[in-house]
């Protein structure tokens, strides 16, 4: 009988998750991006893929940042946090802003900036160029 429940509770769980999607302006030159390319951006190592500048934006949803960086990412929130505050600290990026949804649609209205966010909500100026 437990073995059932959790098995129940285990399908439910993943039923209800986000599926995270790689968004960008649908007239964007961005057509695709790879998980390692996606890394590299939100880490900050590069900000130009393929000759195309690109700029990375955080969400402000706290659930939805938490999983992507841990399922995109490949690290825990505390890993992600110390490593951008070695970055501010040594003066080498500023501090990014998450940003709420509202602000996430304007910034979506520029060429090429991307972000990551549940399936279920992309608008039709948008498309995606990361799936898992």
């Amino acid at each position: 009988m437990k073995f059932n429940i959790l098995i129940l509770l285990f399908i439910i769980t993943t039923f209800l998750q986000a599926e995270i999607v790689i968004v960008t302006n649908k007239n964007s030159d961005i057509n695709s991006l790879s998980k390692e390319s996606i890394k590299y951006l939100y880490l900050a190592k590069v900000n130009t893929i393929n000759d195309i500048r690109i700029k990375a934006l955080l969400s402000r949803n706290k659930t939805l940042h938490e999983r992507f960086i841990n399922n995109i990412i490949n690290k825990d929130i505390q890993q992600y946090s110390s490593y951008w505050a070695r970055l501010v600290f040594t003066g080498r990026k500023p501090i990014p802003r998450r940003l709420s949804r509202e602000q996430i649609k304007e910034k979506l209205a520029e060429k090429n900036t991307i972000i990551y966010i549940d399936k279920k909500d992309i608008n039709k100026d948008w498309k995606i160029v990361y799936e898992r």
